[in-house]
């Protein structure tokens, strides 16, 4: 049909308009920042997201957070009472139910029996001083 010779102008042709495309693939993937590791939530994140509650939905994400990460409580004692702070305002919040204040802490209790008398204090505070929901 044709000449080799035109088959391998072509190729070399096609070779050479790739490359630089290629190249520029390769410095542009290079120069990519690489995705940071997602930051590890804190209390400190927990609490400031508490503060801004504005529904149940808002309450249930907060508390799906606290347990996952925060079950077990931390062994320091300003980190626990902090910890404990915190499990205060979840149980004091007017979008958390009653029943699921009284389940919330016996759960937190079960998972932290060495400390269970202040969980069960700390909940029953709570609840004693929460605002009456209208």
């Amino acid at each position: 049909m044709y000449d080799i010779w035109f088959f391998i102008f072509f190729w070399v042709v096609a070779v050479l308009f790739a490359l630089p495309i290629i190249a520029m693939g390769f410095v542009w993937v290079m120069l990519q920042k690489s995705p940071s590791p997602p930051k590890p939530i804190t209390l400190k994140d927990i609490e400031n997201l508490l503060a801004g509650i504005k529904n149940k939905g808002d309450l249930e994400g907060i508390l799906e957070k606290f347990l996952k990460n925060f079950k077990i409580p931390p062994s320091d004692k300003a980190d626990l009472k902090h910890w404990l702070d915190i499990v205060g305002k979840i149980a004091s919040s007017e979008h958390f139910e009653i029943d699921y204040v009284a389940k919330f802490g016996q759960d937190l209790e079960e998972a932290n029996e060495e400390i269970g008398q202040e969980i069960a204090n700390t909940v029953g505070l709570a609840l004693k001083n929460r605002k009456k929901v209208k």
